[in-house]
């Protein structure tokens, strides 16, 4: 048989039957089902999904089954229903779509069948479950959504174009309903016919009219000419309801005009996408039957072949409270359904009020727990209430501050610092105060009529009010009585602290210790009271207490030799002035300033040293002190034999001591040098100098250096292998007493010479020679043949190189030196030196 003559006998059976199943619908009268039962849920409990149910079967056509399903609110794998077991009758769940199926034996009566209702129960795993949950019970397989009052059916066909769907489903008819491509125009809707049916399949939205408008064009949508649901792409808007899959629709192969609900593991379980009427190769995309709805179109029976109930979770909502310390917080909740009952814990516990309103008395921060729940219900979802209790102000109630009247007028008027009365009100430095002339001002911290704290003159008025706040917000109103002191210090009080300017520098200022004149200040008032003294720079500063000086063991004066302070003293417990005014005088008096003569090292042979003081700018009083300590003399200047460490300090008439100056008299001197006693010997070419009489040198403890005045210095007297010429000789006093220095001549002839120009050794001739030593000298010079070929004769001559103004060649070169001394003999010396170019 082929595929288009098998259609056309399929279609013909189909009409046939269906032609049959309306007649045998009109025939004979639908059941009729009657429920009651909306209820509230006690959550982890089961609950009859009805209270009450009826069951009237006019027709008398077998009931073989029945179908109960949850509708609405399904949270699939925690939901259940269930039926204990009955006679005659069976039962399954489908989780998928949340479906009881009741099957009867054809022996059950209609009194079995309202048993086996009224027993089917609901429940659920989850402790905070939530929402609502509507119950669908049908004679039908087709799903009934109690909110539409309109049936819902899958039908599967593999293929099939959405043309031919439309065809279908409005050839179908349930219980006298005309069926139509189901149009999902609410979240329930879409809900059971795609998440909870789990099959994909054509529903009855199109934009084949308009690219990118969709229409339900089924149904009574239909009739009215198509309802619009969507405009645009995936990220278009809805004017009605819409639940496209994620992306869709796109239209991504062209022709994608059909709404389709996509296949179960695509995307967003339940939702839509848009396909071609014949679908993809994918077969996640390929149209596996269509969705059906029957109700509201124009001619449709009145059928009671459904009923449904519901529950209720109630949802609450808590409101808390906060209070400033311990008291009565008013706690508050509300609930969508059943009644408030509050506990002490968040499960468990116990019950301690019911109602709209809890106001315990509490003490400290607490949390109750607040559910809606049915009457003798205590497994509710229970929301946590705080009652918070924040920190007081810890503020006194009542402050008197006492100022003292030192501004110029007895009047009993003064200036008051306000500021300096916030430590009496309240310890805690984490708090703001504010300052108000009314009580209404301060108990309302009106912001307007502050009061500047910093100067505030009673004559204003004598009662302030004080706002302290803290972080939290809480704060408490503090009564300020003000008074103006009676006490003062006596007429004309004036304690004088005196220092020498013995600071390093006789500048007129110095460090003062202001506490060695409290005492004094605390004596002039009468004892008993918790006094304290305060120091300040001016008059105004000590009326208001500010800028006090908080260094008192170390104020150093701002006024060249002498300045007066301002004193405060007041009570310490309560801020009341006892007395305020200038009564402390620093006064720097200078220290001797003069100099000594020959101050540090004074370096002599002689048998006395005169000491002396000079350039004094007064007179003074002295004391001269030996190396011991022990005072030699109190006069401007003392002779003194011994040598030694002497100190002279001077004192001034009020007793100001100078800085002591120190003179160190050591017994020694620089050297005396004599040429006569310096030896210069020649041994095998080596130079030697050596002193020969130290002893007349002088008196002093000497070191030796040679060419350098800044050494090394040697303690030996000799130096050996000493380079010929001129060479400058060094004695250095170890006690600091001097340098003494004399030329001395060490004769050689150098061992080479390079006539080039350079500046250097480009002459040869004899060292080391003086007229002094010598008064004749004459060199002659050969070559290593015996030829003489230059005759030098003098002091100042010396041989460049050349004879006849020929240069001679670099070579090894011979001479024989003739000397007269001082005393006429005559010397001779020998020797060979190189000329290299």
């Amino acid at each position: 048989m082929n595929i288009k003559l098998f259609r056309i006998l399929f279609l013909s059976l189909f009409l046939t039957f269906s032609i049959n199943f309306l007649h045998a619908q009109s025939k004979a009268p639908a059941p009729i089902l009657e429920a009651e039962g909306d209820q509230i849920y006690c959550p982890l409990t089961n609950i009859a999904i009805v209270t009450d149910f009826d069951l009237q079967n006019p027709g008398g056509s077998p009931i073989d089954a029945l179908y109960i399903q949850i509708s609405s609110g399904y949270e699939r794998g925690t939901d259940f229903l269930e039926i204990p077991n009955l006679p005659n009758v069976t039962q399954s769940f489908n989780p998928s779509n949340a479906k009881l199926t009741l099957n009867f034996s054809s022996t059950i009566t209609t009194s079995e069948i309202i048993t086996a209702v009224e027993a089917v129960t609901f429940s659920s795993s989850r402790a905070n479950i939530s929402g609502e949950r509507e119950f669908s019970i049908t004679i039908g397989q087709a799903n009934y959504l109690p909110s539409t009052d309109h049936y819902y059916e899958y039908v599967p066909d593999n293929l099939i174009t959405w043309q031919a769907a439309k065809t279908a489903a409005e050839n179908r008819v349930y219980y006298g309903l005309q069926g139509y491509l189901a149009t999902l125009t609410s979240l329930e809707e879409a809900v059971l016919c795609g998440e909870q049916t789990q099959g994909a399949g054509w529903i009855g939205g199109t934009d084949e009219a308009q690219e990118g408008v969709w229409e339900w064009v089924t149904g009574p949508e239909g009739l009215a000419g198509g309802v619009e649901f969507w405009r645009g792409g995936p990220n278009g808007s809805t004017t009605l309801f819409a639940y496209w899959n994620s992306g869709e629709p796109n239209n991504v192969n062209g022709g994608e005009n059909y709404a389709h609900i996509t296949a179960p593991g695509i995307g967003i379980p339940g939702s839509w996408n848009d396909l071609r009427t014949t679908g993809e190769t994918n077969v996640d995309f390929q149209p596996k039957g269509y969705l059906v709805e029957y109700g509201g179109m124009p001619g449709d029976p009145s059928l009671k072949i459904a009923t449904s109930t519901s529950i209720s979770i109630p949802t609450t909502t808590v409101t808390g409270d906060t209070r400033c310390g311990s008291g009565s917080v008013n706690l508050s909740a509300t609930t969508t359904d059943g009644i408030l009952n509050w506990y002490d814990a968040p499960s468990g516990g116990n019950l301690i009020h019911t109602g709209t309103n809890y106001n315990p008395t509490i003490n400290t921060t607490q949390n109750f727990y607040v559910a809606g729940e049915a009457l003798g219900c205590n497994t509710g979802s229970r929301k946590t209430v705080t009652a918070t209790i924040l920190d007081v102000v810890d503020a006194a109630d009542t402050i008197t501050i006492t100022n003292c009247d030192e501004d110029g007028t007895p009047d009993g008027f003064t200036d008051f610092n306000l500021n300096n009365s916030i430590p009496f009100i309240t310890r805690d430095t984490h708090v703001n105060t504010t300052f108000y002339q009314t009580r209404f001002d301060a108990d309302t911290n009106s912001g307007n009529n502050t009061i500047s704290p910093d100067s505030y003159n009673n004559q204003n008025g004598n009662t302030l009010f004080a706002y302290t706040e803290n972080p939290n917000g809480c704060f408490k109103v503090t009564i300020v009585n003000l008074e103006v002191s009676t006490t003062s210090f006596p007429s004309n009080y004036v304690y004088n602290l005196t220092e020498c300017d013995t600071d390093g520098e006789v500048d007129g200022f110095h460090n003062f210790d202001l506490t060695e004149a409290t005492v004094a200040m605390l004596g002039q008032f009468p004892s008993g009271s918790n006094l304290e003294v305060s120091y300040y720079k001016n008059e105004q500063d000590a009326l208001l207490a500010n800028n006090e000086i908080t260094s008192q063991n170390s104020y150093t004066n701002e006024i060249l030799d002498s300045q007066t302070l301002y004193v405060r003293v007041e009570d310490t417990s309560s801020g009341s002035c006892f007395g305020i005014g200038p009564h402390l005088q620093l006064t720097v008096e200078p220290i001797p300033v003069f100099d000594v003569l020959n101050e540090g090292k004074f370096c002599s042979n002689a048998s006395s040293f005169t000491l002396e003081t000079i350039n004094a700018r007064d007179l003074y009083t002295y004391n001269w002190t030996d190396d011991t300590g022990t005072t030699i003399g109190n006069t401007p200047s003392i002779v003194v034999t011994t040598p030694g460490i002497y100190t002279v300090t001077a004192a001034t008439t009020y007793g100001c001591e100078s800085v002591p100056k120190t003179i160190e008299v050591i017994a020694s001197e620089a050297a005396t040098l004599d040429i006569s006693t310096i030896e210069v010997t020649t041994e095998n070419e080596i130079n030697t100098i050596r002193i020969t009489d130290l002893n007349q040198l002088g008196i002093g403890d000497y070191e030796f250096a040679l060419d350098d005045a800044l050494g090394p210095y040697q303690d030996e007297a000799v130096f050996r292998d000493v380079a010929i010429g001129f060479r400058m000789l060094y004695l250095r006093d170890k006690n600091g007493c001097g340098i003494s220095n004399i030329e001395i001549p060490v004769l050689g002839f150098p061992k080479y010479f390079t006539p080039n120009n350079d500046g250097y050794h480009d002459e040869w001739g004899a060292a080391g020679l003086d007229n002094f030593n010598f008064t004749a000298i004459t060199v002659y010079i050969y070559n290593r043949y015996g030829k003489l070929l230059k005759s030098l004769v003098g002091f100042d001559q010396n041989w460049d190189g050349t004879v006849r103004d020929k240069t001679l060649p670099s070579d090894e070169y011979w001479y024989t030196a003739l000397l007269t001394d001082s005393s006429g003999e005559l010397k001779e010396y020998k020797g060979h030196f190189s000329l290299k170019r």
